[in-house]
């Protein structure tokens, strides 16, 4: 499967389950701070978003704490820091709980399952949009019904299943279209194209890509165009256009740092790295991938380590060690986090290249 390639980095239009619950009858004290984070939120100022809904979380009590906690998860996610954005929503989930909040425990679910995507644990993420996607129906909520098909599409299609993943994308597609959700459309759309390209179908994953890409232009859905336009990039990098597969990947890279989007950065950083090294650019891919790396340690995310392990290898290979040591320095990393990078690197030597991604827990922070 593409996914499984040591050249390029894929991510999946993952999509969040926000929520307001109880808050659109609360008291001005709880309503207004929150309004003003999800103002906050669509301007993609992430800090203020969540200085507003701690005003709001001060003076809300009850099932209005489920819908904050929530919110709260979703800032975390964008800015990288996917354990508390994970925490946030398992508060979320229990607070929903405790008042028998069934909307809640929906969203919160479908979110914990997004995370425990990113960690690699597909089987417990499938759990979790499964249960979010029973309360959903229980509770008429068909947006969020829809988004939870989508993910577990994701899930499935990373483990190898591309007959049910389709099943479920197409699923989602039609509850989308019914209900005017263009975003959910756009979203669907793009992760049917993925699905292609696990296929060996080039040519329709474009098509399907562009479709969805214009729909999320049109609706400024900013977040799906930057997973779209990366995963485009990673399409012409498989037809062997790999000037244009930049091009993409750099126009992913500048949108996702407009909306401060950490894990797309670093997924662009590490997909722009890695065609330098196939464009035999070694010395400018070095400060590419190992950024990308010591994010994706940092945060976690099991899809990426190796990716940038690999290209940092070759760079090694025809740059010699004293050279990438002088080259990580000059890129921002302490002596430590030299010393850390290059052991992963001489691991990687000795295993073959489908085990990396279980060295030394890779999952543990790398040093700055």
């Amino acid at each position: 499967m593409i996914r499984k390639r040591l050249d390029v980095i894929v991510r999946d239009l993952d999509r969040l389950a926000g929520y307001a619950g109880e808050l659109h009858d609360s008291k001005q004290a709880v309503w207004h701070p929150f309004e003003l984070g999800l103002a906050a939120m669509d301007a993609h100022q992430w800090n203020e978003a969540v200085e507003h809904f701690q005003r709001a979380r001060a003076n809300a009590a009850g099932p209005q704490l489920a819908a904050l906690q929530n919110q709260f998860g979703i800032c975390r996610y964008m800015q990288g820091r996917l354990g508390d954005a994970l925490k946030e929503f398992q508060d979320s989930a229990r607070t929903a709980q405790q008042h028998e909040d069934k909307p809640g425990m929906a969203s919160a679910f479908n979110n914990i399952g997004v995370i425990r995507r990113y960690y690699g644990e597909f089987d417990p993420a499938l759990k979790a949009f499964g249960d979010a996607r029973a309360l959903a129906r229980e509770s008429g909520g068909q947006a969020t019904e829809a988004i939870c098909l989508g993910n577990i599409g994701h899930a499935l299609r990373e483990k190898g299943e591309l007959g049910p993943a389709l099943k479920s994308q197409e699923d989602a597609l039609a509850i989308s279209r019914l209900i005017g959700d263009e975003q959910g459309v756009a979203s669907s759309l793009g992760s049917i194209g993925s699905i292609y390209r696990d296929q060996g179908e080039a040519d329709k994953a474009l098509e399907r890509y562009a479709e969805a890409l214009e729909i999320a232009r049109k609706t400024d859905y900013k977040l799906g165009a930057v997973i779209l336009l990366g995963n485009i990039g990673g399409v012409y990098r498989d037809k062997r256009e790999i000037d244009r597969a930049l091009k993409s990947h750099e126009s992913a890279l500048a949108l996702a740092h407009e909306i401060g989007y950490r894990l797309g950065a670093a997924t662009e950083v590490g997909n722009i790295g890695l065609i330098m090294a196939t464009k035999r650019m070694y010395e400018r891919a070095v400060p590419y991938l190992a950024e990308a790396l010591v994010f994706f340690l940092s945060a976690g995310v099991a899809n990426g380590p190796r990716q940038a392990l690999f290209g940092l290898s070759r760079c090694d290979d025809l740059l010699g060690r004293k050279r990438m040591r002088e080259l990580l320095k000059k890129a921002g990393l302490s002596d430590e986090g030299i010393d850390d990078e290059l052991d992963r690197i001489d691991q990687i030597r000795t295993r073959r290249p489908w085990q990396t991604d279980r060295l030394r827990n890779p999952f543990a922070p790398a040093a700055l």
